[in-house]
């Protein structure tokens, strides 16, 4: 019930012509520096998407990013090399996470790091905390019992969205760098 498996089905749905291997090599409890130590792994299969989720475990254990973002561009910088695109994917919206004072500060970090570094961002917090303060939903319809990570539902509506937005973003006329930038005669 995880969302990898539930985001191959919604890709199939949005692509039914086309085939996808959706892997998981996401690792509970790292953090950037221990996912940088394992991205050679993740790259080494060429994937032609990376959807990296960061930032939550550095917040429940109090953990700054301290680097000014340098570990997240040099991730992005693997991923890029090997001709890969990258979708950063914020910290959830559940109680362990909001209950740290600087929960909104990695969340504004990591979008203001997406945007420096021309990448997409799904943004999982804003959207969990719309079901929270929006539509009044109560944590457990859509975080487990552990206060942290989503339950069944929630990720069956994380792999639709993301589902969506790559769809989405698939159909998007590519520009070419001479249509972004037009020569003027002189």
């Amino acid at each position: 019930g995880s969302y990898p498996s539930r985001l191959a089905l919604e890709l199939k749905k949005q692509f039914p012509t086309h085939t996808f291997n959706v892997l998981n090599r996401g690792a509970n409890g790292e953090e950037v520096p221990d996912m940088l130590k394992r991205f050679d792994t993740v790259i080494a299969d060429k994937p032609d998407l990376v959807l990296w989720q960061l930032g939550t475990n550095s917040l429940i254990r109090d953990h700054a990013l301290g680097d000014k973002g340098a570990n997240i561009r040099a991730g992005i910088d693997k991923i890029r090399a090997i001709g890969s695109d990258v979708v950063l994917i914020d910290p959830q919206f559940a109680p362990k996470v909001i209950a740290k004072p600087r929960a909104e500060e990695m969340v504004a970090f990591i979008a203001a790091t997406a945007k420096r570094e021309n990448v997409q961002l799904f943004r999982r917090y804003a959207v969990m905390k719309r079901w929270k303060e929006v539509n009044r939903l109560p944590f457990e319809t859509f975080v487990s019992s552990d206060g942290l990570h989503h339950n069944d539902w929630s990720y069956a509506c994380m792999a639709k969205g993301l589902g969506m937005a790559i769809a989405e973003a698939a159909q998007r006329p590519v520009m070419s760098a001479a249509a972004e930038y037009p020569r003027h005669a002189p």
